[in-house]
C-alpha cells in the first residue's frame, strides 16, 4: 500500500488508543507506529520535469508491496508506504523526511530520489539514525560509505564507464557530452570526464548547456559546429526534452544516455528523438521472462492491474523486494537497528537471477550495467 500526502490519512481511533497504551509503556514513538502496518516514509520529485522515472518505480514498488500485502503481510504486519512529493527540491525533501520521521513515524526511509532529493533528506535522516534504502540516484557525490545509506542500483560513474569502453571500442571518440548546470549534471559530466580519462579518450568535449530558450538554442549551435561523431545528453531537466529533440533534428550520429532516459514517459516525450539511442541499464530486460525475478515481476505487474513492463518499475520491484527481504530478516519485533543488520546478511541476496550484496563495510550493492539499443518499441541489447 503507497499512501500519498494527496490524500487524507484515514480516521483510526483504535490506533490511538493503542498509541496511548504504548506510550504508558515507555516504547519508543516510532516503534509504536509500527504496532499495526510497517511503515516506510519516500521523498522524491513525484512531480515536475524530474519526476518520469520516480513515477514509475513507484508502480513496481506498489506491485511488490500488493504481492506481499494479499498475502497477510508480514508476520501479519502489512506494508505501507507514505510518500511525499518535493517536486526535486532539497529544502522541501528536508521538511517531507523530518515529517516522516517525527510525524509519522516510519521505520526506515526507502526509494528516495534524485539527486537532490536525498541530499535534503540526508540532512535530517542522518542526525536521526534512520537508514535510507534504495535511494534512487546513481550519484558518484553519495556514494561515499555512510552507514545508514544502503544502494541497490550501479553508480552513474559505472554507468558512464561503460559508455565511454563503448565508445573508445567503436572509434566513437568525438564526443559532446552536454549538461545542465544542476547537480545532476555537475556529477554526471564528472564521472565522465573520469572515465574517458581510463580510456584515454582526449578528444570529447563538453558542453554546458544553459537551461533558457535562448541557452538551448545556442548549446545545439555550438554541438553542431562541433561535428562530433557520437553524442552524450546529460542535459536532464525541465528543457531536456525540448533541448534534445532540437539537437536530434539537427545531429543524427549515435547517442547514448545513462538510466535516466530508460523510463517509458519520458521515451513517449522524446518520440521519434529517442529512436536509435544506446541507453546503460541498472537492472535486467525487464521482457526476459526466462530470468525467475522478472517472472515474478511480470506476474506483479498483472495483479497490480496491467502495469506495462518497463526498466524504472523493474528497479522499483527490485529495491522492494530487497527492503522486503530486510524486514522479514529482522524478526517479528523488527527495529531500525536490526533492519541494518537484516541488510548486513545479504552476503549475497539472490532475487532469482540478480544478486545484490552487502556487508558492514560495503553497502553499493550491486554494479551491474548493461547497454540497451532503443528500436522504437523497447530497448534491445
Amino acid at each position: 500500500m503507497i499512501k500519498s500526502s494527496n490524500f487524507p490519512a484515514p480516521s483510526n481511533r483504535r490506533r490511538i488508543l493503542q498509541a496511548s497504551i504504548l506510550t504508558a509503556l515507555g516504547m519508543p514513538a516510532w516503534l509504536r507506529a509500527q504496532s499495526q502496518n510497517l511503515r516506510i516514509g519516500q521523498t522524491a520529485a513525484l512531480t515536475g520535469p524530474l519526476a518520469f522515472p520516480f513515477v514509475e518505480m513507484n508502480k513496481g514498488i506498489a506491485a511488490a508491496f500488493q504481492e506481499v500485502n494479499d498475502k497477510g503481510g508480514i508476520d501479519g504486519r502489512m506494508l505501507e508506504m507514505v510518500s511525499l512529493d518535493d517536486v526535486g527540491m532539497p529544502a522541501k525533501a528536508a521538511e517531507n523526511t523530518r515529517q516522516l520521521i517525527e510525524k509519522d513515524q516510519v521505520l526506515t526511509m526507502f526509494a528516495c530520489g534524485g539527486t537532490t532529493s536525498v541530499m535534503g533528506a540526508l540532512q535530517v535522516l542522518v542526525p536521526a539514525k534512520v537508514p535510507l534504502i534504495a535511494p534512487a540516484t546513481g550519484s558518484d557525490a553519495l556514494r561515499p560509505f555512510n552507514p545508514l545509506v544502503f544502494h541497490t542500483r550501479a553508480s552513474y560513474a559505472q554507468e558512464l564507464n561503460k559508455i565511454a569502453r563503448q565508445l573508445s571500442s567503436t572509434g566513437f571518440t568525438k564526443c559532446a557530452v552536454a549538461y545542465f548546470d544542476n547537480p545532476f549534471g555537475k556529477a554526471a559530466i564528472a564521472a565522465f570526464e573520469a572515465a574517458a580519462k581510463s580510456y584515454k579518450n582526449t578528444d570529447w568535449k563538453a558542453f554546458l548547456v544553459v537551461e533558457t530558450p535562448e541557452g538551448i538554442a545556442k548549446g545545439i549551435e555550438e554541438i553542431v559546429a562541433f561535428q562530433p561523431t557520437a553524442l552524450m545528453s546529460l542535459a536532464i531537466g525541465g528543457l531536456g526534452i525540448p533541448f534534445y529533440k532540437g539537437l536530434r533534428k539537427r545531429i543524427q550520429t549515435p547517442a547514448f544516455s545513462i538510466s535516466f532516459l530508460g523510463s517509458r514517459p519520458l521515451l513517449a516525450a522524446l518520440g521519434d528523438a529517442a529512436v536509435g539511442i544506446t541507453v546503460a541499464q541498472v537492472v535486467p530486460s525487464p521482457h526476459g521472462v526466462a530470468m525467475p525475478l522478472v517472472h515474478a515481476y511480470q506476474s506483479a505487474l498483472k495483479k497490480a492491474g496491467g502495469i506495462e513492463p518497463g526498466y524504472s518499475s523493474l528497479e522499483g520491484y527490485v529495491n522492494a523486494r530487497i527492503l522486503i527481504e530486510a524486514l522479514r530478516r529482522s524478526g517479528r519485533s523488527p527495529s531500525r537497528e536490526k533492519l541494518i543488520d537484516a541488510m548486513h546478511s545479504m552476503r549475497p541476496y539472490d532475487l532469482g537471477g540478480f544478486e545484490v550484496r552487502y556487508g558492514p563495510n560495503d553497502h553499493s550493492g550491486t554494479d551491474f550495467v548493461e547497454l540497451t539499443y532503443f528500436n522504437g518499441e523497447r530497448f534491445r541489447r
